[in-house]
């Protein structure tokens, strides 16, 4: 997991402009930021997700604007989606033409190949960043949002905007699965959003309509894998779509919903066997924690899929993992 915890107030007044906006430069995208008080610019800054995804958290005391011209796109652009959220004070956007105010509970969503103009009064905003790949729509298609208020008071939005806070809460702090759980839900949530807000502009083709589908399916079922009733029928029960609909869905990418769901199951299971820190957690519990009531069954599988058995798999790897740690054995 990623987390960068970032403050201004003990740096000496002349570089904190210049340190905090760095930072953004470097976690968000490229602008040229600027503010009239720098000696008494004051911000916070919290950073915490994966590689993929990350949630970036700010308060900052002082007013502030930044532009993304089109020269800086030219010379970097890192093909990502910033979608912002005001926790509280007020900020505008301005791409083109258009101008937009926002508030407390308004999001935004931003396009780093799209020059913009940024302004802030003091407040506390949360941005999550994802590469532009990840998101099951294309730029054409979410175009027109671009820039413009979203709501983050009430439906999908508001359900989002908690997911967002609850990534950046102290609470979670050590628990990389629950994190990496809620930014899964998030790109969910998002693309759900999206997919509603070009609904009512009639503008989702039937192909995009298909890609969030199966977005939502993937998170769906990583979010309940370890549900033994999961099954190909609650999945697509859960999406209200019938199952000759999901099998079709999942067969343009060459598998089935029960391959699937047997996949991600058995990914898992691998993954704790290969954890020192669940060694002392039987093979028979790290199967049922995914999902497997048959051991017998779930031995199989896994020497199927892997090559050797559960515990053949786990004594291997463990084994690879302590010989580096004793260097002075010889």
């Amino acid at each position: 997991m990623i987390e960068t915890v970032f403050t201004t107030e003990n740096l000496p007044a002349e570089e904190r402009f210049a340190c905090w906006r760095e930072l953004t430069c470097r976690t968000l995208v490229p602008t040229q930021a600027r503010c009239h008080d720098e000696a008494n610019f004051l911000a916070s800054t919290l950073v915490r997700g994966s590689n993929t995804l990350q949630v970036y958290t700010e308060t900052v005391i002082s007013p502030w604007s930044a532009e993304r011209t089109q020269k800086l796109v030219r010379r970097s652009d890192p093909e990502k989606y910033l979608l912002g959220v005001v926790r509280t004070g007020t900020c505008g956007f301005s791409r083109g033409s258009r101008e937009t105010t926002l508030g407390a509970g308004d999001l935004i969503l931003i396009d780093s190949s799209q020059p913009f103009r940024a302004r802030r009064e003091s407040g506390t905003h949360e941005i999550l960043v994802l590469p532009k790949a990840v998101l099951p729509l294309s730029a054409a298609e979410v175009a027109p949002l671009l820039a413009g208020r979203l709501s983050g008071r009430e439906g999908i939005g508001a359900v989002l905007s908690r997911c967002l806070h609850e990534i950046t809460s102290p609470g979670i702090r050590d628990r990389a699965a629950d994190i990496v759980r809620l930014l899964d839900t998030a790109l969910e949530l998002l693309t759900t959003m999206l997919a509603h807000e070009l609904h009512s502009l009639h503008a989702v083709p039937p192909e995009s309509r298909q890609r969030a589908l199966l977005a939502r399916v993937h998170t769906f079922i990583h979010q309940h894998l370890g549900d033994p009733e999961l099954s190909p029928r609650t999945v697509a029960d859960a999406h209200h779509v019938s199952l000759r609909q999901l099998q079709q869905a999942l067969a343009v990418t060459g598998t089935t919903p029960a391959a699937l769901i047997r996949r991600k199951r058995l990914q898992q299971c691998r993954r704790a066997l290969a954890d020192p820190g669940l060694s002392r957690r039987t093979i028979h519990a790290i199967a049922a924690r995914w999902g497997f009531t048959d051991h017998a069954h779930f031995s199989r599988l896994f020497r199927a899929t892997y090559g050797a058995s559960p515990s053949e798999y786990r004594a291997s790897h463990h084994l690879l993992v302590r010989e580096p740690t004793n260097p002075l054995r010889e």
